[in-house]
């Protein structure tokens, strides 16, 4: 029996414990202690209501954090149309994240979605710090465990994302990011501290891109259809004052297909392409709480990341629902090529609880298995 086949077993029987005890707090949802906390009774809809706010507490699990408790604020809203000519936005929302992990990280992370009047504009962006020990196991997908060194950094970073709308739908503007990472204490007599690895210091990032989206998804934190593809660019620049010069292409798609009322099929593609000087801290990652799940997000990494997957969504009972999903993907850059033998799978299973069903808004527990890993992961929101 594997050693580790006790902690698994008691992680899911808590997991489903928890489940058990969320579903008999129906019975209480109109409480306003449960209310502010972001429960809301199962007949809700997200027609009763143009904004809310709501203290979500987290608990949650992943691969790179262990356990990690903390609280999410969340600010939801529509603008209403003020004539015939203009139409009410889809949900926008403001929310605050901050947690503290058995690995002794700490991560405040702000992240925004707010459509303008009549949908005329589209703010996106991100305000996050970390102080976050971690692992580090090389560059290229083919990095061997037993290379593993510990570290730790603090993170300073801030993106905005201002687009004006140019056709249905259709959103175009700039972006922008500005970061910092400092604070870093390495393993002695490792390859960070060797120096032949680049952005294992003090290092500033500052760059400027245009963007491109098509978002068309009926709800932004929970889709049953429609789809959001998304091009941005970034040029980190010297005379701008980043450490390094480099040149960072992103790209996102995703799709909806609701086959029958809550069965969904959902898709995802994901492309990172970055050419230069790059620290390691910024190259692409396989493996993550969205994509690739079965990997820890920090074990494989480099310049470029390819990669999909597919996700069945289904209702089983009343708020409970179930996923069955599968993803392919891998890193690559100018010393490692993509190949059958070292293609990252990814296919597994989870539970969902819906916590509000206005905002579809799900707590969720996956497992995820990959070429020669398991993950667990507890979380709140969809994957995607």
């Amino acid at each position: 029996m594997s050693p580790n086949l006790p902690l698994r077993i008691g992680l899911i029987s808590k997991v489903i414990t928890l489940i058990c005890c969320l579903s008999s707090l129906n019975v209480f949802s109109q409480h306003p202690v449960l209310k502010a906390l972001g429960y809301r009774p199962y007949q809700d809809t997200i027609a009763y209501r143009s904004q809310g706010l709501a203290i979500v507490p987290l608990l949650y699990y992943t691969p790179d954090t262990r356990w990690a408790a903390g609280a999410s604020l969340v600010y939801y809203f529509k603008l209403k149309a003020r004539s015939e000519e203009e139409e009410t936005t889809r949900l926008s929302y403001v929310q605050t994240l901050a947690d503290y992990t058995q690995n002794q990280q700490f991560d405040l992370w702000s992240t925004w979605n707010i459509f303008t009047r009549n949908e005329n504009y589209l703010l996106k962006g991100e305000f996050r710090f970390r102080n976050f020990p971690d692992r580090f196991y090389g560059i290229g997908n083919q990095a061997p465990e037993s290379d593993m060194e510990r570290y730790s950094y603090d993170l300073f970073s801030f993106k905005s994302l201002f687009m004006k709308k140019v056709a249905k739908r259709w959103f175009a503007g700039f972006d922008f990011h500005a970061t910092r990472e400092y604070n870093f204490q390495l393993e002695p007599g490792g390859i960070l501290q060797s120096g032949s690895v680049l952005g294992a210091q003090d290092v500033r990032g500052v760059a400027v891109g245009g963007v491109v989206t098509n978002d068309s998804r009926d709800n932004v934190i929970n889709a049953y259809k429609g789809r959001l593809l998304e091009i941005s660019t970034y040029q980190y620049l010297r005379q701008l004052g980043s450490t390094f010069d480099f040149f960072s292409i992103q790209s996102l798609a995703q799709w909806y297909v609701q086959v029958m009322p809550k069965h969904i099929l959902a898709f995802q593609y994901r492309g990172i392409f970055q050419f230069g000087d790059v620290p390691f801290l910024d190259m692409a990652m396989a493996g993550n709480e969205d994509l690739l799940r079965g990997y820890a997000r920090n074990r494989f990494r480099d310049h470029h990341f390819v990669g999909g997957q597919s996700e069945y969504r289904f209702p089983i009972y009343k708020r409970l629902g179930g996923v069955g999903f599968v993803g392919v993907g891998e890193v690559f850059g100018p010393s490692s090529d993509v190949s059958w033998q070292t293609l990252k799978y990814s296919f597994g299973t989870g539970l969902r609880f819906l916590v509000d069903p206005a905002e579809r808004l799900n707590i969720r527990f996956d497992i995820g298995w990959g070429r020669n890993s398991v993950a667990y992961y507890l979380m709140v929101t969809e994957s995607f």
